[in-house]
């Protein structure tokens, strides 16, 4: 069955009185599971004495309801008593001051960021209040799983760049070792002369040098995904039976958008690298967050991002807004249940094993207080709770097909180079760039129904059944990257490639053009930079030209040994049994911040290149006059071997933005019976075949929303 919960305790809060009161109506609302949060601050609060009084309370109290538990070990909120029982173990900034920690504003007892994950005695003290912790619930009889990292944080909500302490740059430097070898291996790649390991200290602050800076983004990434290994490896070694999950306040590639003054483009982690170990990963999402409206792409692709990581392994939406944001003083719009159930079938139709609310009552600490309560005091508390006992009785009525249903697999990838944010980082103090870069190719496949993929440099195993990869700003590449995709390439796949793709290395020196990866492989090369007027580029593909909006620069190609009389804006080459595809722009933060009028010709280029690379798109919709520039937005999938049958049975999401619109969706030939079952409603739909496929149309529907059922 996929979950349906609300975290709940944060302590002291609630309050006892509330609890059994509180829980019985979760339970009347629909949901199935609690979770609670485990804060290493509240438990031992004096050394060595673990109290897990309230908790024991709490689950008993769920397992009366008949619901699930949840357990957040929130080990980041340190004891008071840390820096007196294991002195010297503060942070240390990047001007070798000692971090003097605090209290974080939601939490009004405990240290962040506390003492540093690499001095030995932080790690034994935190790995003992973990142990205590799993080693007392890990036999509860409701216990559905653990989070073990809450919304990953290493150094944000610090007094600086931390930790340059000397246990860190000691890890540091082994890091660089296992990654270099000998110090001439390092001096060989960043082009230095150094003669001590002692000599080797990491980047401070953005535009400096750029290689010091890129290589301690990498190292504090690594250190995040090997700190979560570390607590993972300690619960799983008492509770091998639960998932062990962890997860961060957004996707890994939105990182770059962090507000925080002393973040770093990846300093959250990766989530590809959590979940080459761990059982599953989560995000957080708020699309009202602080009365800033995140848009219908910008939800469906934040959960892609995630499910795009996740590698076979569970997906949770561990944090889902719950009722009205408060930021301080700043009162946002109130959540509505339509609004609010789209979230959820959405994150269904993703593949989403759990979906947890942020939170059961309105908080009460800090600058989040009076908001976010699902049953929370914005006038429309009722409305939604009555919204999820629908959706709850749908999810116990058809679990096991639910459960089952895998999204169709993504002919279309979109690169993510942890690298580029690193160099963009360090140059500018922000990777909004290339961050925006890949959002606009989402948004643009995520429109036009194409579903598509992320793609991490470091796991290239996703592109097995690519058909189509986006390469955005992809500014940095070293060798074996380069031949890893001209392999993709030579098997058949079809490869976009933007400006100065490769123009740097991962030690942050620039190229020249023709020293570049692909020059040799594929024979094109650019002239060098020239001025964009106006914005907009055309480009031409099939004998059809496309008027897009461009960025930045261009950088117009030709083949080598041709001059620059003979250069165009989009080259292609043959190479193997696929083709390379070379444009001298930016094209995909162009179209995520040109106005709305101007971005249909991108989007109607960007499905003429999928198409024309075998992309086959599993459902479109037909007859629909949006408002706006909304969309519908559609997932198929399959859930196999349910019920004892043999053939996976289809499955189709349609979320439509408004709740009175009928929407005529066209599948590919054979894909259902002569009727489908809508699971919500309960009623069938018949089957119109039409050429070169079937139609269904449904709508209007109570929340704009259709789940789709063949036989």
């Amino acid at each position: 069955m996929i979950h349906l919960g609300t975290q709940y305790y944060r302590p002291p809060f609630p309050n006892g009185r509330y609890w059994e009161d509180d829980i019985k109506q979760m339970a009347d609302s629909g949901l199935d599971t609690i979770q609670l949060w485990v804060v290493w601050a509240w438990v031992e609060a004096k050394p060595d004495e673990f109290r897990f009084d309230d908790y024991d309370r709490l689950v008993a109290l769920a397992d009366k309801h008949g619901l699930n538990v949840v357990l957040s070990t929130i080990a980041a909120i340190h004891p008071y008593w840390i820096h007196r029982v294991v002195p010297g173990s503060e942070m240390v900034d990047n001007f070798g001051h000692r971090v003097v920690s605090s209290n974080r504003g939601e939490i009004h007892f405990g240290l962040t960021p506390g003492g540093c994950f690499d001095h030995p005695g932080v790690w034994e003290r935190m790995k003992q209040f973990l142990t205590a912790t799993v080693t007392h619930y890990h036999t509860a009889g409701n216990l559905l799983g653990w989070d073990a990292w809450n919304e990953l944080r290493w150094n944000v909500q610090a007094d600086g760049l931390v930790c340059y302490c000397d246990y860190t740059l000691n890890r540091y430097r082994s890091w660089l070792e296992g990654k270099y070898g000998a110090l001439e291996g390092l001096n060989a790649a960043w082009q230095r002369r150094y003669t001590s390991w002692d000599d080797v200290r990491p980047g401070k602050a953005p535009d400096r040098p750029y290689t010091e800076m890129m290589a301690f983004q990498d190292f504090i990434a690594w250190r995040s995904v090997q700190h979560a290994y570390d607590r993972y490896d300690v619960m799983k070694a008492i509770d091998a039976q639960h998932p062990v999950t962890v997860h961060g306040a957004q996707p890994t590639v939105l990182h770059g958008s962090d507000s925080y003054p002393h973040a770093t483009a990846l300093h959250r982690g990766n989530d590809w690298g959590f979940s080459d170990r761990v059982d599953g990963i989560g995000t957080s999402s708020f699309p009202l967050w602080g009365g800033i409206e995140m848009d219908r792409a910008q939800f469906i692709n934040r959960i892609d991002y995630s499910g795009s990581a996740r590698q076979g392994k569970r997906l949770w939406l561990s944090e889902l807004q719950g009722g009205r944001s408060n930021i301080g003083f700043s009162v946002a719009q109130s959540v509505d249940a339509a609004s609010q159930q789209s979230w959820v079938w959405t994150g269904i139709s993703a593949g989403a094993d759990a979906i947890l609310f942020w939170c059961w009552r309105d908080e009460v600490f800090g600058r989040e207080s009076t908001g976010f309560g699902l049953a929370g005091n914005d006038g429309l508390a009722s409305e939604r709770l009555a919204a999820m006992r629908k959706t709850g009785a749908v999810l116990r009525a058809h679990g096991e097909l639910l459960r089952a249903y895998e999204p169709a697999p993504a002919q279309v990838g979109i690169l993510f180079s942890p690298q580029a944010d690193y160099l963009y980082w360090s140059q500018d103090g922000t990777a909004l760039t290339p961050l925006r870069a890949l959002q606009g190719y989402a948004r643009a496949l995520v429109r036009q129904a194409i579903p598509f993929r992320v793609v991490e440099e470091n796991h290239l195993d996703a592109l097995t059944g690519l058909k189509l990869l986006i390469l955005p700003r992809t500014v940095v590449m070293d060798k074996p990257l380069a031949e890893a995709l001209a392999a993709f390439v030579r098997r058949g796949g079809v490869l976009l490639c933007e400006s100065e793709v490769g123009a740097f290395d991962s030690a942050g020196l620039y190229r020249y053009p023709e020293d570049r990866a692909f020059v040799e492989t594929t024979g094109i090369r650019e002239v060098g930079r020239r001025l964009l007027e106006g914005g907009t580029v055309t480009l031409a593909l099939d004998g059809q030209t496309y008027d897009v909006p461009a960025a930045q620069w261009l950088t117009p190609l030709v083949e080598v040994g041709q001059g620059e009389a003979e250069s165009v804006l989009l080259k292609e080459v043959a190479l193997g049994n696929g083709r390379m595809l070379f444009c001298g722009t930016y094209l995909g933060d162009a179209y995520l911040q040109a106005p709305a009028d101007r971005g249909g010709a991108f989007e109607a280029f960007l499905l003429a290149l999928a198409t024309r690379s075998g992309v086959v798109r599993p459902a479109v919709v037909t007859e629909v006059s949006p408002s706006g520039g909304d969309f519908v937005h559609i997932r198929f999938g399959a859930a196999p071997g349910v019920n004892g049958a043999r053939a996976p049975r289809p499955l189709a999401f349609v979320l439509a933005p408004d709740p009175k619109m009928s929407v005529t969706l066209r599948f590919q030939p054979a894909t259902f019976g002569a009727r489908v079952t809508e699971l919500l409603s309960g009623r069938q739909i018949a089957v119109a075949e039409v050429e070169g496929g079937q139609e269904v149309t449904v709508g209007p529907t109570e929340w704009g929303i259709a789940v789709l059922v063949g036989d």
